[in-house]
């Protein structure tokens, strides 16, 4: 299978179109870690890189002994699905017979809109914490007041998620206004008092989810993703502390995505003050796509790591230990 690091699809997804240019710190974070998915890739499976070198390919078999294989040979397994993911691998030599239909595309884009998480909720009994989809900035005034989380669309590690507590009415006008015109609506919900975030990762086979593990990672106060723990399932498990109804959300999952997806996908979640007491928001958003919590339990089992450590990007100064060689920049890392 032609594996491919996309970092930028969730951008993709919110264009909706084709030919996609992302920003050039994008760009420049999909050449550093095109050979990313050689951490999770099995006997044989190739990875599509056509930037790598054969300086970064030696470096992996020489730190970690993993051996790369660059080309398009296989069932394509993208970072996340889009248009654009699709016109990569034809661009990399793979067959469009071999990809999905644009009707199985739009599907998978309309399911990674953050507005499937609020059909989660309804399913789970959890209606209550849901946010609502707002597409005329008018709307706003119905649920005025601080203490809101507006998120665009489609965005992802944070990013396009902004809290209105302390701005000023104009600046949140602004930005509604923005979000609404790029990508026809904005998802408002209330703030929760959060303690810790983690996620729980599945796979689709087209018929049904099934439970894969945790994710635990760590956010900036304004949400924006800074890293996941690299620990065994137990160790993540206890971070967690928390009791989750997982066979709920496999079956809401298995509902309404496992007919329109097959591969990796993440329910992010809190833990939440209610007043004196803490409790689970089973589902933040719905992340329709491999992510960081995957990598780290790939990284986890190749390095046979008993003692917590952190992976993430760093841009710039260099704190932890490589796990690609670093380009541009960019070095993913333990710390």
């Amino acid at each position: 299978m032609p594996l491919l690091f996309n970092p930028e699809n969730d951008l993709a997804l919110g264009v909706g179109c084709r030919h996609y240019t992302p920003p050039p710190r994008v760009c420049s974070l999909h050449r550093a870690g095109g050979l990313m998915p050689v951490w999770w890739a099995a006997g044989g499976e190739q990875v599509v890189a056509p930037d790598a070198t054969p300086d970064e390919v030696e470096w992996l078999r020489h730190e970690y002994g993993l051996e790369a294989s660059i080309g398009p040979d296989g069932e394509p397994r993208p970072w996340g699905w889009s248009e654009d993911a699709a016109r990569q691998f034809i661009q990399a030599g793979v067959s469009p017979g071999g990809l999905p239909s644009s009707q199985s595309l739009e599907r998978m884009r309309q399911l990674s809109h953050r507005r499937t998480s609020v059909e989660i909720l309804r399913m789970l009994g959890c209606g209550d914490m849901a946010g609502r989809e707002v597409s005329a900035l008018s709307e706003m005034d119905l649920i005025a007041g601080g203490g809101l989380f507006l998120k665009s669309p489609w965005s992802c590690s944070g990013r396009g998620v902004f809290s209105t507590r302390g701005l000023p009415a104009g600046t949140v006008a602004s930005r509604v206004a923005g979000i609404i015109h790029r990508q026809g609506s904005v998802m408002v919900e209330r703030e929760f008092d959060r303690v810790r975030d983690f996620a729980a990762l599945f796979t689709s086979d087209g018929v049904k989810v099934d439970f894969v593990g945790w994710s635990v990672f760590a956010t900036a106060a304004q949400g924006a993703y800074t890293g996941n723990l690299v620990a065994p399932q137990d160790t993540l498990a206890d971070r967690i502390g928390h009791e989750v109804d997982i066979q709920r959300l496999v079956d809401a999952l298995t509902v309404i995505v496992a007919p329109h997806y097959t591969g990796p996908l993440g329910v992010d979640m809190m833990i939440y003050r209610d007043g004196g007491r803490e409790s689970v928001h089973p589902c933040i958003e719905l992340n329709l796509r491999m992510t960081m919590g995957f990598v780290a339990l790939e990284v986890q089992k190749r390095l046979r790591l008993d003692s917590p450590r952190l992976i993430g990007w760093e841009f710039g100064r260099m704190e932890g230990v490589p796990l690609l060689k670093p380009r541009e920049g960019f070095a993913l890392t333990l710390r």
